[in-house]
């Protein structure tokens, strides 16, 4: 089937109509064919993402990425998925409620899934290792597959700007001790910063970004970062 054939049925198929099922012949052809590779960007932006709260996971010996966002990110959430939807059957994001409480219709979050893909497998590889069921972090990965615009992603993703505007936490509460060091290493040996592991609220040790971290970080994300994130942009004093 030609690409702009595949293009026309698309939005169709992506709803499951016609007697296109998610496993059939129609859909791996269309993945092995039309989206081969993904694109450079996507999975620069895929790592810092999974850095952060995108979730990677396996079946089948292909992996898929499920991206999630409250719904105070839904700008950034849509902007994710106009980047990712070709790698999608979902038409759109999907949304959550609230079921806790009284009002059950109180909007959660939106979410979307791609569908499985070697290229998703590839960086299903950087996170998981030694058989380990669990999103782990190994020497290399930041010196080795980090740029600056999956910095962007991951700060857009976790990252918290502290009240003077110019010291960044970056919550990497769910990656062990040991494994922080080795981001926080090799963020400074990448991009020259001075970040330190620290203990968060007494009980989770995440990466800081200190004030003097400021101008060189603020540099490297600017140019990538969403304008309904861009409050996550260290401030710096230009006439300074």
């Amino acid at each position: 089937m030609k690409k702009n054939q595949i293009l026309l049925n698309i939005k169709k198929t992506r709803n499951y109509k016609d007697g296109y099922s998610l496993n059939s012949k129609y859909w791996k052809d269309w993945k092995k064919n039309f989206l081969p590779v993904l694109p450079e960007e996507l999975v620069e932006i895929a790592i810092g993402m999974i850095l952060g709260d995108a979730s990677i996971s396996k079946r089948h010996n292909q992996a898929s990425i499920k991206f999630e966002q409250g719904y105070k990110q839904t700008e950034f959430l849509i902007h994710l998925f106009e980047l990712f939807k070709n790698y999608c059957f979902m038409t759109e994001p999907g949304k959550r409620f609230n079921l806790n409480g009284e009002r059950k219709d109180l909007l959660k979050s939106l979410w979307f899934k791609t569908f499985s893909h070697p290229s998703f497998t590839e960086i299903w590889n950087l996170f998981y290792f030694n058989n380990s069921n669990k999103k782990s972090i190994k020497q290399g990965l930041i010196l080795n597959h980090l740029t600056d615009r999956s910095l962007a992603y991951w700060i857009m993703s976790d990252g918290s700007l502290q009240k003077n505007l110019l010291t960044m936490i970056l919550h990497t509460q769910s990656f062990s001790y040991e494994e922080n060091v080795i981001l926080s290493y090799e963020l400074n040996e990448k991009f020259k910063f001075n970040t330190q592991v620290i203990l968060h609220k007494k009980k989770y040790w995440v990466i800081k970004f200190n004030s003097n971290d400021a101008l060189n970080l603020n540099n490297l994300i600017k140019p990538y970062m969403h304008s309904s994130l861009a409050y996550k942009i260290p401030k710096i004093d230009t006439n300074l």
